[in-house]
């Protein structure tokens, strides 16, 4: 068997890299809005951020937001993540596998900002358009798999 590259796969490569380095920087926003302000939830962390405020189990509304953004995309780019090598193995057009993987991770940032930011209708309408990249995805490869 001879095993070549797909044509994409670059371009997911590109893409994934694109997103792990925004659920990454969402994870720090979170972290550095959490100092700002003064809002610690483990009591080590009062005396290390030399905050004055002590811990407390309710998250401040900046801090909820930013962490509701996170948990987004852990639920939407680890799906992307795990279906776009084996879709690479249904052997797609290779401008259609690239085209649905830029368009994921461009409307997966855009969602990050509108969602930090508190922007509708875009928030909405962009994670729509990269669920729809997915399923996409994954009804070609259910329907490779019943094809082949």
């Amino acid at each position: 068997m001879d095993f070549t590259l797909h044509p994409a796969f670059p371009t997911f490569v590109v893409c994934a890299a694109l997103l792990v380095l925004k659920m990454i920087g969402v994870g720090h926003i979170v972290g550095i809005t959490r100092i700002r302000r003064e809002a610690v939830l483990n009591p080590e962390d009062v005396d290390a951020f030399r905050t004055s405020k002590p811990a407390g189990s309710e998250e401040h509304p900046d801090i909820a937001r930013g962490l509701r953004a996170h948990r987004n995309d852990l639920e939407s780019t680890l799906p992307f993540l795990a279906i776009g090598l084996p879709y690479l193995l249904t052997n797609p057009s290779a401008s259609l596998a690239s085209g649905l993987f830029i368009v994921f991770t461009l409307f997966r940032w855009a969602f990050s900002l509108f969602y930090l930011k508190g922007l509708q209708p875009w928030r909405s309408l962009s994670f729509m358009v990269g669920e729809l990249c997915v399923l996409f995805m994954l009804a070609q490869m259910l329907w490779w798999g019943f094809t082949h």
